[in-house]
This record gives structure tokens, C-alpha cells and sequence, in this order.
């Protein structure tokens, strides 16, 4: 492949970019958007028309009638796994419904999803905004991933289903009949759900990941 300016590597990344962030090809206006953020900032829509031709002629895209007209030489559509999302958990007390059918799709990285088996669910309320799980605080609005396990171990970061309502807490099991589901929080109203063997509940999994949407 031929050689690119500065100017055009900054297109290409942003198509890149996008196309990771995404699981799409951008359009020329988004294309335009993305590489403004980059720094190459250009008011006409057309000059990016130019560098998508240039581009081609190098031999690092393809203009096609698919894929919103553009395909990217080297990349395969197969980079992500579609997790179904289950509704919502909240992070607080159990009280958003464990809804079990599917309300979508989130379009995930194969390098954050191995297993095929994880699902998502979105967080409402804020009693594990300073648990971390891979760096990352568990906030309201945020998705996480969550990956069904045979055993927990303590202090994993957990879905459980009681009596049918979703949260997500802190495990720690103390013996085989006392389980307690601690919240991690800068509000100091959230309390521990305190749970025996003759409660109705199900660990659903283990928190695997969390997805920031803003």
C-alpha cells in the first residue's frame, strides 16, 4: 500500500474509530465529525469525498453499495458478539423487575466478550458507584456484562435475582446458610441485603465488565 499524508491517516483512523466504537461504517458527515475530533477540522463535506477517493486509490478502503459505502482492506465484519440485554438491575434495593426476555442488542468487541454465554444488563440507582470492576465504577445508566459461574467467590461483584426483582451488590457468603449483599456507595443510605438459604433468590453471575454510555 501506497504511503499516507498526514491528513488522510487522520480520515482513516476515523473511519476506524467509528467503525469500532460502533459496529458501523460512518457516514461522510460522521466521518467528517469523528476526524474533527481527531484535529483535522474542515467545514466542506466535500474535501472528504476527495480523501475517501484517495484512500481507495491506496489501496486502505473500498467504496461499496453495502456497509453505507465503505469497506475497510484488512477488516473483518466478525470483530463483534451482539450481547442480549435482559432489562434492568438496580443498584440499590432489589426493586427493578429481573425481566428475562430480550430488549435488544449491544454490539461488543470479540476482545471483551470471549464467552458467548454473557449477557448485559443496565444499572439503575447508585449503591455500587464506587465498586471498580476492571478499574471501572459501576454507576446509574451504565451496562454491565455479566457471565453466569458455577461458584462465586467473596467480594465478587454479583446479579441476583430475589423474588423475582434484579440487583447488583458485592457477594460475601460467611457460611453455607448466611449470605450478605453489600452495596459500595458514596450515598450512605444504601444498607446490605442480608439473605439465608430459605429466601427465594438466584446469583444469576458474575460482573464481568462495565459498558460507560456517556
Amino acid at each position: 500500500m501506497e504511503i499516507l499524508t498526514p491528513k488522510q491517516k487522520i480520515v482513516l483512523q476515523a473511519i476506524k474509530s467509528y467503525y469500532s466504537e460502533n459496529g458501523m461504517m460512518p457516514t461522510i458527515r460522521e466521518i467528517k465529525d469523528e476526524a474533527g475530533n481527531l484535529g483535522l477540522k474542515l467545514k466542506s463535506i466535500r474535501s472528504f469525498f476527495n480523501y475517501l477517493n484517495e484512500l481507495e486509490n491506496k489501496g486502505y478502503i473500498q467504496r461499496t453499495s453495502e456497509d453505507r459505502g465503505i469497506k475497510l482492506k484488512g477488516i473483518t465484519k466478525d470483530l463483534f458478539v451482539d450481547v442480549p440485554i435482559l432489562g434492568m438491575a438496580n443498584a440499590g434495593t432489589a426493586l427493578a423487575y429481573a425481566d428475562q426476555y430480550i430488549e435488544g442488542y449491544l454490539k461488543v468487541s470479540k476482545s471483551i466478550v470471549r464467552d458467548k454465554s454473557v449477557f448485559a444488563v443496565q444499572i439503575s440507582g447508585t449503591s455500587m458507584n464506587k465498586a471498580k470492576v476492571n478499574n471501572k465504577t459501576i454507576n446509574d445508566g451504565d451496562f454491565v456484562l455479566v457471565e453466569k459461574k458455577e461458584t462465586y467467590d467473596y467480594n465478587d461483584k454479583v446479579l441476583v435475582i430475589i423474588d423475582g426483582l434484579a440487583t447488583v451488590k458485592i457477594y460475601r457468603k460467611f457460611d453455607e446458610d448466611n449470605i450478605v449483599l453489600a452495596p459500595d456507595s458514596t450515598d450512605k443510605k444504601h444498607k446490605p441485603i442480608f439473605l439465608t438459604s430459605e429466601d427465594n433468590f438466584v446469583i444469576d453471575g458474575k460482573v464481568i465488565e462495565v459498558l460507560k454510555i456517556r
